[in-house]
C-alpha cells in the first residue's frame, strides 16, 4: 500500500512539475510569438510602403496614409532592434565580458543560435512585453485599410528608376522628406487668387539639415519645370538694392523655357545671420510688381527673422525622428546584409547612430561600416570614440556633435591604434569639385600621411546639389590636448 501510494504521489508530483514547466514555455512562447508577429506585419508594411514609394501618387489623402504607414513602420523596427540590442546587452552581462556597456565577444556557433532563439524570450518582459501589444495594435488599426489602399495604388504609374537595391537607393533620393516635397509642389502649383500676385514660402532649419537639397529636388520636377518658364537661384548676400527683376537676370539659372506665360520661381539662400538685412528686404519685396503674376518665391535661412514674411505658414525642417533615422542609418550601413548576422555590429550601429543624427554624419560612419565589418575594428573605434566624446565633454562641456553644429573646433583621433589628436576649426560646405582631398576615414585609419593644417572631406553628396562637406584640420600632438585639459580643470 504504501509502495502504491508512494508511486501515485510521485507520479502527481511529477505532472504538476511538467505542467508549471510547461506553462512557463507557453507564457515565453506566447511573448515571442507577440515580438514574431510584430516582425511578419512590419514585412507587410515594408513592402507596401516600397511599392507606393514606386509610384507616383497624387492624391492628397493616400499621401497622408503613406506617410502613416512609413512613420509607424519606423517605430516597429525601432522598438524590435531596441528589445534585441537590449538582449544582447543582457547575455553580455550574463556572459561577464567586456568593461562597457558595448564589447565584442568571440561567437561560437552554438552561442549564435542560442541568440537568436532567445532574442524572442529573454528580455520580452514587463514594459518590452505592453510596449510590443501597443505597437501591434497601434499598426494594425493603421493597415485596417491597407487593401483598399493597393487597390487604388494600382492606378497610378511606375516612376521609371534604374533596378538599384535599396541600398542605394537611399543614397540618391531625399529620404523622409516626402510630406515636405509635396507640400512645397502644392504651394508652387497653386495659382495666386486675390491682389495678392507673388506667393512667398520661408523654409526654416538648423545648419545642415537639408533646406538647400530639399529645394535643389523640387526644381527637378518637371511638373514644377512645366508651370514656371525661369527657376533662378540667388544668394541673400547679393540682394542690396536690387529688385526682383535684376535678380531674374543675375542669379543662377536652374531652368529656362520658351511658354507663353512668363512665370518665375525664384529661390533665395540666406546662409548667414549676417545676410539678413530686413531693409533690404523690404525694399526688394516691395518691387514684386516688376515679375509676372503668378511668380513665387522661396526663402531658405537659419534665421528666424524669416518667419514672418511669408504669404503662407512657413515649413520648418528639423532633424528626422530617432525611428526615422535608424531605419536610414541601418540600411546603408548594411546593405544587402542582413543585421541579424552581426548582432554585435548592429548594436554598435544603433550606438552610433542615436549619437548623430544628421545625414552627413549618418553617410560617413555608415560608410565605414560598408567598409570594415569586424568586431575587433569597431570595438577599438567606440572605445575610442567613446574617449573623445568624454575628452570633449570635460574641455567644453558638450558633445562634439553639438560643437560641430555651432562650427566650435573639436578634436579627432587621427589613428586609434596610435592616437594622435587633429584640431578641426572649421566646418563648411562647398560644391563639388574633383580636386584631390584627404578623406576623413583616411584619418580616422591611420592611412593618411598628411602634416600640420590640412582639408579633409567628410563626405560628397551624390544627390544634387551635391555638395561636399569639408573640414580644415590641424595635427596636434597628445601631450598638447593633456595640456590643455590639465589648464582647463585647474
Amino acid at each position: 500500500m504504501e509502495v502504491l501510494l508512494s508511486a501515485v504521489l510521485g507520479d502527481l508530483v511529477s505532472r504538476s512539475i511538467s505542467f508549471l514547466v510547461d506553462k512557463y514555455y507557453q507564457q515565453k512562447m506566447g511573448m515571442g510569438v507577440d515580438l514574431q508577429c510584430l516582425r511578419h506585419l512590419l514585412l507587410r508594411i515594408e513592402a507596401t510602403v516600397l511599392e507606393a514609394e514606386g509610384r507616383h501618387i497624387t492624391n492628397r489623402v493616400m499621401l497622408q496614409q503613406l506617410q502613416m504607414l512609413r512613420e509607424g513602420m519606423y517605430k516597429g523596427y525601432y522598438l524590435v532592434d531596441t528589445i534585441k540590442n537590449g538582449v544582447l546587452q543582457h547575455e553580455m552581462v550574463n556572459d561577464e565580458v567586456g568593461d562597457h556597456s558595448f564589447s565584442f565577444p568571440k561567437l561560437r556557433p552554438t552561442k549564435r543560435l542560442c541568440f537568436s532563439t532567445r532574442t524572442f524570450t529573454m528580455a520580452f518582459q514587463g514594459e518590452d512585453r505592453k510596449e510590443v501589444g501597443e505597437m501591434l495594435c497601434s499598426l494594425l488599426s493603421i493597415t485596417d485599410d491597407m487593401k483598399e489602399f493597393l487597390v487604388f495604388l494600382k492606378g497610378y504609374p511606375h516612376i521609371h528608376r534604374q533596378p538599384y537595391s535599396q541600398h542605394l537607393i537611399l543614397e540618391k533620393c531625399m529620404f523622409g522628406r516626402q510630406a515636405e516635397i509635396e507640400r512645397i509642389t502644392n504651394f508652387l502649383l497653386r495659382e495666386s487668387l486675390g491682389a495678392e500676385s507673388l506667393g512667398v514660402l520661408p523654409i526654416i532649419g538648423p545648419a545642415r539639415v537639408g533646406k538647400s537639397t530639399l529645394v535643389e529636388h523640387i526644381c527637378y520636377d518637371e511638373r514644377v519645370r512645366s508651370f514656371f518658364s525661369s527657376i533662378v537661384f540667388c544668394s541673400g548676400s547679393d540682394i542690396g538694392s536690387k529688385s526682383f527683376a535684376d535678380l531674374r537676370d543675375s542669379g543662377i539659372v536652374k531652368h529656362q523655357s520658351c511658354v507663353a506665360h512668363e512665370r518665375s520661381l525664384i529661390i533665395i539662400e540666406f546662409i548667414d545671420d549676417g545676410d539678413v538685412d530686413e531693409e533690404n528686404w523690404r525694399r526688394l519685396y516691395s518691387s514684386r510688381s516688376c515679375i509676372p503674376h503668378g511668380s513665387k518665391i522661396i526663402i531658405t535661412s537659419r534665421s528666424e527673422r524669416f518667419r514672418n514674411v511669408g504669404t503662407t505658414q512657413p515649413l520648418e525642417l528639423s532633424l528626422l525622428p530617432q525611428e526615422a533615422h535608424w531605419y536610414f542609418f541601418k540600411v546603408l550601413a548594411f546593405g544587402s546584409t542582413n543585421p541579424v548576422e552581426h548582432p554585435f555590429l548592429e548594436s554598435a550601429a544603433m550606438e552610433m547612430a542615436a549619437e548623430y543624427r544628421c545625414f552627413v554624419a549618418a553617410n560617413f560612419v555608415a560608410s565605414l561600416f560598408r567598409a570594415n565589418f569586424c568586431t575587433q575594428f569597431w570595438h577599438l573605434f567606440l572605445r575610442c570614440h567613446r574617449n573623445i566624446v568624454e575628452k570633449h565633454v570635460i574641455l567644453f562641456g558638450e558633445h562634439p556633435y553639438t560643437l560641430v553644429q555651432k562650427n566650435h573646433g573639436i578634436y579627432l583621433v587621427e589613428n586609434f591604434r596610435d592616437p594622435k589628436f587633429i584640431l578641426v576649426n572649421g566646418y563648411k560646405t562647398c560644391l563639388r569639385n574633383d580636386d584631390p582631398k584627404v578623406m576623413l576615414h583616411e584619418v580616422h585609419t591611420g592611412t593618411s600621411k598628411a602634416h600640420g593644417k590640412f582639408e579633409v572631406l567628410v563626405w560628397r553628396s551624390r544627390i544634387p546639389p551635391y555638395h561636399e562637406f569639408v573640414m580644415s584640420c590641424e595635427a596636434q600632438a597628445q601631450q598638447h590636448i593633456i595640456f590643455k585639459r590639465k589648464r582647463f580643470l585647474a
